[in-house]
């Protein structure tokens, strides 16, 4: 049994490269039915209770260090402040270990159903792709790195996201990874195939869905990217510097929406008119300006998505909703918050969450403002079925520097984009920024830890999605079905 976990844990090692910087799609071929026979080799118990501590022994192995290493980007927050160091330990062990507490049901799944081959092919990759919806939706959730992200290796690929979401999605490719194992038996040739056409017929259909780009050519979109430090902003008394350096980038071409990153000015403008006033003074005309920016109203703080226009004042706002544990907000505050250490990153207050997702009403269309890693979560992007035009992801990934972070949070956007139809712009203080096409295309973008600003003609919505309109129902459709299937396997098996 070491011998499985150490396998296992090696193929959740590697399972990273998956991911956005490497997009080491190939690698599916290895991983998935690696641990598919690491599976066959661990359940061969007669009791439940065996196979399922073998099971926990072996897809344990695998997820811990996938979380392990795909997470590691986070512990970078910490290293602003020095009295900030044990939560870097903190962090990097504990956070991939909570992650498996909490998927450790799925694993129930295979071993149930590790019996005949098409049940055991079914089980592993019902199990990886409830595991996920498990993690991003238990308590705050933290839907990041979902294997279905390897999409993003091709355009087409990715299209898959239009009517599957992510959870489906990996689904999917955990049974098209499957196929190799099957290639070496005759009397299973005919299975491999049917598993490994699932991969081509998901590109066909991306293929034959993606269009050429509609722009709406009357209306001018900006995108600024700073590039201001943590350091920088920290030390105070920036803020002219700041806004100086931001408005020279916006003013370097015509835009009828200028967007600024997240937390981007170190001031709270909703008690300084005068530097709004100032702002626009730059500006040119009828030029609108989407900003993150802290606000504050009885006692609470938030982080917040301003809209201001020429009049100097806030047009609309939008108060973000899904806050980060521990880096906004003290979770079980009562109780937590008598720890003084934890006060060490979220402060004496922390922030207060908004109480509604609302769309920004803007003079060029409806737009969804998601706040940093509000983007990661798909069912939140539009619960209330707005009819959206685009969508905006302001964020400050400072925090992370030159990590692999940046990159994988910059990939999330254009699924979202897929997931919606929906044009996205993405404003990243350090990177990366981007305008994205609805399907999920970088029309232009601004690499990691470089200043600068795009513009862009406002790329067209294009038919709303299946997504778009049912969410994850396929998905918990599909999970349904396939249990069904799988138990009827099961109970026939028993009966011959």
């Amino acid at each position: 049994m070491f011998k499985l976990f150490i396998i296992s844990s090696f193929l959740g090692s590697i399972s990273i490269l998956l991911q956005a910087p490497w997009n080491l799609f190939y690698l599916i071929f290895l991983i998935f039915p690696g641990l598919y026979l690491a599976l066959d080799h661990g359940i061969k118990f007669k009791s439940f209770p065996k196979n399922f501590l073998s099971t926990i022994i072996i897809l344990g192995g695998f997820f811990y260090f996938y979380f392990l290493f795909g997470f590691s980007w986070i512990v970078s927050a910490f290293d602003y402040r020095s009295e900030m160091e044990i939560f870097k330990y903190l962090t990097l062990f504990g956070l991939p270990f909570l992650m498996l507490i909490f998927i450790i049901p799925s694993f129930i799944i295979p071993t149930i159903f590790w019996d005949k081959k098409i049940n055991k092919v079914l089980s592993l990759a019902l199990c990886i792709s409830i595991g996920e919806f498990i993690r991003g939706n238990i308590f705050t959730g933290f839907s990041w790195n979902n294997f279905s992200h390897a999409f993003v290796v091709n355009d087409s690929l990715m299209q898959i996201f239009s009517v599957t979401g992510q959870y489906l999605a990996t689904f999917l490719l955990v049974l098209t990874a499957q196929f190799i194992i099957f290639l070496w038996k005759k009397n299973d040739i005919f299975f491999a195939l049917t598993l490994f056409l699932i991969l081509p017929s998901i590109f066909l259909y991306g293929l034959t869905r993606i269009k050429d780009n509609q722009f709406d050519t009357d209306n001018i979109v900006g995108v600024v990217q700073p590039n201001i430090s943590q350091s920088e902003k920290l030390e105070g008394n920036n803020e002219n510097k700041i806004i100086f350096d931001l408005i020279e980038l916006s003013s370097k071409e015509y835009a009828d929406l200028l967007i600024w990153p997240e937390s981007t000015v170190p001031v709270l403008l909703q008690y300084n008119s005068d530097i709004i006033e100032s702002i626009f003074e730059e500006l040119p005309d009828k030029t609108e300006l989407l900003i993150g920016n802290i606000t504050y109203s009885g006692n609470k703080f938030q982080n917040s998505a301003l809209l201001l226009d020429q009049t100097n004042k806030i047009k609309d706002v939008y108060h973000k909703i899904h806050l980060v544990p521990f880096g906004e907000y003290i979770p079980l505050k009562e109780l937590l918050s008598n720890f003084a250490f934890l006060k060490t990153v979220t402060g004496e207050i922390g922030f207060e969450k908004g109480l509604e997702v609302n769309s920004i009403s803007t003079n060029i269309g409806t737009a969804r403002v998601v706040i940093c890693y509000e983007i990661i979560f798909p069912e939140e992007i539009n619960p209330k079925k707005d009819k959206l035009d685009f969508l905006i992801n302001i964020t400050n990934d400072a925090w992370f520097g030159k990590s692999s972070g940046p990159y994988q949070h910059f990939t999330a956007t254009r699924f979202r984009a897929v997931e919606q139809g929906l044009p996205a712009f993405r404003s990243a203080n350090t990177g990366i920024s981007g305008i994205i096409d609805p399907y999920g295309r970088v029309i232009n973008k601004i690499n990691l830890d470089v200043s600068g600003a795009i513009f862009s003609p406002l790329p067209k919505k294009i038919k709303e999605t299946y997504y778009s309109k049912v969410g994850d129902l396929l998905f918990f459709g599909i999970i349904i079905i396939t249990l069904l299937i799988m138990f009827f396997i099961k109970k026939k098996k028993k009966y011959e």
